[in-house]
């Protein structure tokens, strides 16, 4: 089956500028990474907003987070309204306006934290989370409780390497590495039997290992016997399965309360459409 997997980016870029570079770099890597499960006829394109947070370390802040959602939604359903896509997914580990998003859509949409705690649960008892800073782990920490997953956790833990370290990743994995096997010793003595990276450019950094490939060749696949689970590979499987549900007209959300969607209320849909008028400047795509 032929799919359109969209992947919405939170990380802004202007087209031509060097952090375009980075991502266009970062979209390569993290292709890499998808290839490894990727199902034959599934093509990945990349969007990216053109304003939002511009500076890795300003995600570690539930204020700047939440001012950055809006642009985020307007990202998911700029994809769903295009036609071009048969699921997206949410690119960031903290699943922003996830809930929003799949009251809106039309198409599925696919979160990274959602999907892979409810998926360590199935590999072990218990899972942990390894996150970009002490100050992150507690936007992990209550998403864990938002999908009810307490008992089946030992928590967040921030990793031990500067935010320098892990943009740096994307050509020399070595500090992110070394402080993600540190934090996820501490995890496993709390009784983690799965161990999660806590962010979509760490994941990839981990997997693909690079600067680092002769010492990892497979990548950091695991820790003392614990699984690392791959994020993006995760995200991407379960992409392709809700997008494949969509193309064969088989249900895959519930409308009826928690995704409930305002399009049978033409009031509040109207209402919807003036508050969310968007003005730009836009998004652009990555399809290389």
């Amino acid at each position: 089956m032929n799919l359109r997997i969209g992947v919405m980016h939170t990380l802004p870029a202007e087209e031509g500028s060097e952090g375009a570079q980075y991502a266009k770099d970062m979209n390569a890597l993290i292709r890499k990474n998808m290839d490894l499960v990727k199902s034959e006829g599934t093509e990945i394109i990349f969007q990216f907003p053109r304003i939002g947070l511009d500076g890795f370390g300003a995600f570690q802040y539930a204020y700047m987070n939440t001012l950055n959602d809006m642009e985020t939604l307007h990202g998911y359903m700029h994809m769903d309204q295009s036609g071009d896509y048969d699921a997206v997914i949410g690119w960031c580990f903290y699943d922003p306006v996830m809930r929003e998003g799949r009251q809106v859509m039309n198409i599925p949409l696919v979160c990274p934290a959602e999907t892979c705690m409810k998926l360590a649960t199935m590999m072990g008892a218990k899972f942990g989370v390894v996150t970009t800073s002490e100050k992150t782990q507690w936007s992990v920490e209550e998403l864990i409780h938002k999908y009810y997953l307490k008992e089946q956790s030992v928590g967040a833990v921030g990793i031990r390497c500067s935010f320098e370290d892990q943009v740096n990743a994307l050509t020399d994995a070595g500090p992110n590495i070394d402080g993600f096997i540190e934090v996820s010793r501490e995890l496993i003595a709390r009784g983690a039997e799965v161990i999660i990276p806590g962010c979509m450019l760490a994941d990839t950094c981990l997997r693909m290992a690079p600067g680092c490939e002769d010492e990892y060749p497979n990548g950091l696949t695991e820790v003392d016997g614990v699984p690392v689970l791959n994020v993006t590979a995760v995200t991407l499987k379960m992409a392709e399965t809700f997008a494949a549900l969509y193309k064969t007209n088989t249900p895959f959300v519930s409308k009826k309360l928690y995704y409930s969607s305002a399009r049978d209320d033409q009031e509040s849909l109207e209402e919807g459409a003036r508050i969310l008028e968007y003005k730009g400047p836009g998004f652009w795509q990555d399809s290389a």
